[in-house]
């Protein structure tokens, strides 16, 4: 007897076996669970990586961060817009005591940003944050994103569970590099040039080389830095630039590190 050929192809190696959308709160797929946190607001001002203690854990976690440039004039004029219509409703005081306090906010608000965009030259964005943590049990998912949230939480990050779009929150974090509309107006975020610089998010947690020789400590989390600058496999080249203030001992440490030389 004889078969007609099958119509299995390359990319029925990459489809899962089963995708459980029944949960709200969880997307499961071939026997691993996964749940989406949303950053929906953080400090304006930051002076260290906000996701630096996050990645620096050993949690199951995909990052994904959009940002989405915004047109400088536009912004400076619909702010300018905006000063002015909240700064009359402010002087004459139609709002109760709780609207006055919000519209406070939001008038020093426009204008801090408005002045770093006029006088310090800072572009604006927009910016989006999505957190997937992923792990085969469904208690210890619960226990890591507690976790995640505590952490995120220290360093002034607000976050929302992504219950109802767990698949969206899913793909999102995947690196096809599309932001769905379903959720990107929760993390909507403007954030000025100075403040995008925190979200840096290539972060090594250790540095340590086999052969490598002892350079000194990784000042983010303690750890010891070894590095072997003669691998070829790993650097182009055995040049290294040595900063440091007078008496830090610059010459000893080029004299340590030159010892195959």
């Amino acid at each position: 007897m004889n078969f007609k050929e099958g119509t299995f192809t390359d990319k029925d190696f990459l489809s899962p076996s089963y995708i459980n959308l029944n949960n709200p709160k969880v997307f499961e797929m071939d026997e691993m669970f996964y749940s989406t946190l949303i950053a929906v607001n953080y400090y304006r001002e930051q002076d260290d990586l906000i996701l630096k203690n996050l990645i620096d854990t050993n949690i199951n976690m995909n990052i994904s961060i959009f940002y989405e440039k915004q047109d400088s004039y536009k912004t400076i004029r619909e702010l300018t817009y905006h000063i002015g219509n909240v700064g009359v409703d402010l002087k004459e005081g139609k709002q109760n005591r709780g609207d006055i306090d919000i519209a406070a906010f939001s008038y020093n608000d426009a204008k801090y940003i408005r002045k770093e965009m006029q006088v310090n030259g800072e572009e604006i964005y927009y910016m989006y944050i999505y957190l997937t943590v992923f792990s085969k049990d469904k208690k210890e998912l619960e226990y890591l994103i507690n976790k995640v949230e505590g952490i995120a939480e220290s360093k002034g990050i607000q976050t929302r569970r992504a219950y109802f779009r767990e698949e969206q929150g899913f793909l999102v974090t995947l690196p096809l590099m599309q932001n769905n509309n379903e959720i990107k107006n929760v993390a909507k975020r403007n954030i000025l040039t100075s403040g995008l610089v925190s979200t840096y998010p290539f972060i090594s947690s250790s540095i340590f080389d086999e052969n490598g020789i002892f350079i000194g400590t990784n000042i983010y989390n303690n750890s010891l830095v070894f590095i072997d600058r003669y691998d070829t496999s790993k650097y182009k080249n055995a040049n290294i630039c040595i900063f440091g203030t007078s008496g830090a001992r610059k010459i000893f440490l080029h004299k340590t590190i030159n010892i195959k030389e």
